[in-house]
């Protein structure tokens, strides 16, 4: 089994492998630190038989369980949360909260913004566990990382779209119209609320019906090409099949399309348009035409700030206006983004420099975390130690050579790690060629340091 600095595990291809590739990238040219990509789950087997990590990078982090075989494996490394998702209304604080000893001591969290490093805090999070550093996906729509992704006239011929035509693109967030009974019993687990989850499906598909009604009469415009992309966890195949529930007739120039990132569509369409996605913030800092349908009031128990900064949709004749005509001033919700979410320089970089620092010891770090507090009672009458390391012993083999894929709710995200070294290497190549001449010339120029939460390390 071979040391390693740095194992980064990505859950979704879409969401976070481009920041990983970067930052991949910067760590290893910049900082000689070497990082190994892992996909979560399928990946782990092959690490664990291959890897022993001075640090764990999580997508993720609200509890031990969260990542039950890493802490079988690794539990002596240390853990960053790079938390994926922070902008989180009342319904979603709980359940996307720490919510344990091992989440709230053990581990340090990325914050994008100075809001999220205090409800961390206000959950039991200490503020020496906390990195208030931006959100990294944000600054790929800047020099040099746009560099990376294909241009309009690519996609176009991929897809067999038409160049000419005005590009909608619609990121949809109807995933929570698909939550099954048992998986808002699991929600309500880990501590959402039962009335307000069962609240957010029925809004969600009641939205969902009534906004792809409106989407016939866009897409049967003979200058439009209508994009929706179904979220990374909800399949394809079931998504397109519950807009034709709606519809009956899909019209011809109304695209299902998975393929590629969501920032290459953003950044080759002309309109985006969503229901409260976040993807609506990445469009107005890509200064396009950005638009959030409402048709019916959104419930306060799913509102969150950024949402009063963007123009809304509420009826089809306003739907047809801004699709077809209308350019939309987005400064508001773009300086909002700037301002709060990427005010501390260029997150990849500072992610990049940070882990390397916290490679090399110059950053403080929490201790590891104990036997007892990442192990849950067992069947077996034994002290949570003695269970700790029954589990550990006896699911070895398990855990190093069985190989868990979710085909259905995981259909882009399984990557063979041929192609994980292809993306990087595609990366390399485009800092590579910008780094010898530009980075000193940037206006999100890499800081001397990461600016972190001063009260837990000092000044930045």
């Amino acid at each position: 089994m071979e040391n390693i600095d740095i194992i980064y595990l990505y859950e979704h291809v879409a969401r976070e492998l481009d920041v990983a590739c970067a930052v991949k990238c910067i760590v290893e040219q910049h900082f000689g630190t070497r990082v190994e990509i892992v996909h979560f789950p399928s990946g782990l087997p092959r690490a664990f038989r291959m890897f022993r990590p001075r640090v764990v990078v999580l997508s993720h982090c609200y509890s031990a369980r969260s990542f039950p075989t890493v802490l079988l494996e690794w539990r002596k490394s240390l853990f960053f949360n790079l938390a994926w998702e922070q902008l989180l209304s009342e319904a979603t604080q709980t359940e996307k909260a720490p919510s344990d000893e091992f989440a709230r001591k053990h581990v340090i969290h990325q914050a994008w913004s100075d809001s999220f490093a205090s409800f961390l805090q206000n959950q039991g999070v200490p503020s020496k566990n906390i990195v208030v550093n931006g959100q990294p996906a944000y600054m790929l729509y800047k020099e040099p990382y746009r560099r990376y992704f294909k241009e309009r006239q690519m996609l176009a011929k991929e897809c067999s779209l038409n160049v000419n035509r005005r590009w909608i693109f619609f990121p949809e967030n109807f995933w929570r119209a698909f939550y099954s009974d048992d998986e808002i019993n699991l929600l309500v687990e880990q501590g959402a609320n039962r009335d307000q989850a069962y609240a957010i499906k029925e809004f969600t598909r009641k939205t969902m019906r009534e906004v792809m009604k409106w989407c016939v009469p866009i897409a049967k415009h003979r200058n439009v090409e209508l994009i929706i992309r179904p979220r990374p966890a909800t399949p394809l195949k079931d998504f397109r099949n519950a807009v034709q529930q709606i519809i009956a007739i899909i019209p011809e120039r109304m695209h299902f399309i998975k393929e590629d990132s969501v920032r290459e569509w953003i950044m080759a369409s002309d309109v985006i348009i969503s229901s409260y996605s976040t993807s609506l913030i990445e469009a107005a800092v890509a200064g396009k035409s950005t638009f959030m349908l409402e048709p019916y009031p959104i419930p306060e128990f799913l509102h969150v700030d950024w949402q009063n900064y963007i123009t809304r949709v509420k009826t089809l004749d306003e739907f047809e206006r801004f699709c077809l005509n209308s350019v939309s001033d987005n400064n508001q919700l773009a300086n909002w983004a700037q301002t709060v979410l990427l005010a501390h320089g260029d997150p990849i970089w500072n992610l990049a420099d940070f882990l390397a620092k916290l490679c090399g010891g110059e950053i403080q770090y929490p201790s590891f975390p104990s036997r007892n507090i990442v192990t849950r009672p067992g069947r077996l009458p034994l002290p949570r130690w003695a269970s700790y390391e029954y589990r550990r012993l006896r699911y070895n083999k398990f855990r190093r050579t069985v190989v868990h894929k979710d085909f259905v709710r995981r259909e882009n995200d399984n990557l063979d790690q041929e192609v994980i070294d292809r993306r990087t290497k595609m990366w390399e190549k485009i800092l590579t060629e910008w780094d010898s001449v530009n980075w000193g010339k940037m206006k999100f120029n890499r800081p001397a340091k990461l600016i972190l939460n001063k009260s837990a390390h000092g000044s930045a």
